[in-house]
């Protein structure tokens, strides 16, 4: 994000491809926990929020106290990158099992006071 912010590297963060990011922390501590239990079977371990890559982008901006409006935008569609649009998964089987949290990026992006987003 912050080569792309700065124009240091070219190109677009696509507003058309949705993911759920999920944190690192969040992710290894419920895997860590579903490994310790009584549960089998697949298990869907995903963010909380349904952002798209643009957004995601904007939200780390954001919170590192980058210029968002600088991030090119652009749709997938149509770009020849091969993949599906929207990869959302439903975690709130898993969630329901967890005693860990699996906080969207909305969440763990959040600017935090006196972080680089409040520095003026």
């Amino acid at each position: 994000m912050h080569a792309l912010a700065s124009g240091a590297t070219a190109g677009a963060l696509f507003t058309d491809d949705v993911r759920c990011p999920v944190h690192v922390t969040d992710l290894a501590a419920a895997l860590l926990e579903l490994a310790g239990s009584s549960y089998s079977g697949i298990h869907h371990v995903a963010g909380a929020d349904a952002v798209s890559r643009y957004e995601l982008g904007v939200l780390i901006a954001r919170r590192d106290g980058l210029d968002a409006s600088a991030l090119p935008a652009g749709r997938r569609a149509g770009s020849g990158v091969a993949g599906p649009l929207d990869v959302r998964l439903d975690c709130a089987r898993t969630q329901a099992r967890l005693t860990t949290s699996l906080r969207g990026a909305r969440t763990f992006l959040a600017p935090t006071p006196g972080g680089p987003a409040s520095i003026k």
